[in-house]
């Protein structure tokens, strides 16, 4: 039988309906809980798709999550991902992934040393006109590896 990943939801903004409407989609995944800075956003989505609200900090030391997903302001996506997979759990992220190329590099090393996921949604990454530099620097680097 295959394993079922337990999933919590960091951020319960607009985009996190989304997220919670479409995951019982996705066989081997679980929605189990949500948090957000505001305890009543949390607990309003919590109560809206069956999960149970947490704050950050309990999503974060939640033993039946493998998996968090980011959905925080874009300026902390990188924070609160390093945060996920500091806690031992594989971090995908809503877009952009991270700020920076550094970040995002950082983020991954991270991974690395803890045998790590972390991922994004694409669509900003690959298409912005910008990104091609980008593409060739990661490239290159995983070449290098």
């Amino acid at each position: 039988m295959a394993k079922t990943y337990g999933v919590g939801i960091m951020g319960a903004g607009n985009i996190s309906a989304a997220y919670l409407r479409l995951a019982p989609l996705f066989k081997g995944l679980e929605v189990r809980a949500v948090a957000d800075i505001l305890p009543a956003a949390a607990q309003k989505r919590a109560e809206e798709f069956g999960v149970a609200a947490q704050t950050p900090d309990e999503l974060l030391k939640n033993s039946e999550l493998d998996v968090i997903v980011n959905l925080t302001i874009p300026a902390t996506h990188y924070s609160v991902s390093k945060d996920i997979v500091s806690a031992g759990k594989h971090a995908y992220s809503e877009k952009p992934f991270v700020l920076t190329l550094e970040e995002g590099m950082a983020l991954k090393k991270a991974a690395d040393e803890r045998n790590l996921k972390v991922g994004s949604a694409p669509d900003t990454f690959w298409a912005a006109p910008t990104s091609k530099p980008a593409i060739s620097s990661i490239a290159a680097s995983s070449a290098r590896s």
